[in-house]
């Protein structure tokens, strides 16, 4: 009877846990949408493409394999999410990302992304949210994070930059 209620147990306080994992892991992939890092990554895989075009120009490699050589960008982008995933998790709770997603949503966190679009209101509320704990660890893990984030934007560009280039080779397509 003890091993069965161990075993029932273990099994909630797991499923517990693994929901806890995906609503941070959810909850960060949102901030990064909302804070522009994940739109300022699909630019850069555009201009990788661009560039892969133009390394390929005597290839003549043709529309429909550009086309499938870009299908892949849907999971490069999940991986990327899923590192940054992983730099936030050393870096912040899972309170401080819904804090980090309450001031994305909110009108002074909207306009902190427009050049010039900050309003005196807005200007306090971004004042505030910064010396509140969330945002004193924000500007205290910058370097940290940058850090982080630079090593993540040199493994992944790299990854995804082979994987096109072998996927080119396959298709009979060489440099």
């Amino acid at each position: 009877m003890k091993k069965l209620l161990s075993l029932i147990l273990l099994f909630t306080v797991t499923l517990a846990v693994n929901a806890q994992v995906d609503d941070y892991s959810e909850d960060v992939k949102k901030c990064i949408t909302s804070n522009g890092t994940m739109s300022y990554y699909e630019d850069v895989m555009e201009q990788m493409y661009e560039m892969l075009q133009v390394q390929f120009k005597e290839e003549n490699v043709p529309d429909t394999v550009w086309a499938q050589v870009k299908e892949g960008k849907s999971d490069a982008m999940d991986k990327l999410a899923q590192m940054i995933v992983s730099a936030y998790r050393g870096h912040f709770t899972h309170q401080d990302v819904k804090n980090m997603n309450a001031l994305y949503a909110s009108q002074a966190g909207k306009n902190m992304f427009k050049k010039d679009g900050l309003t005196e209101s807005d200007k306090a509320a971004l004042s505030k949210f910064y010396s509140s704990e969330t945002g004193r660890k924000i500007t205290g893990s910058q370097d940290s994070m940058n850090e982080s984030m630079s090593k993540i934007s040199e493994t992944w560009s790299s990854n995804v930059y082979r994987g096109a280039i072998a996927f080119l080779s396959k298709k009979g397509y060489n440099l």
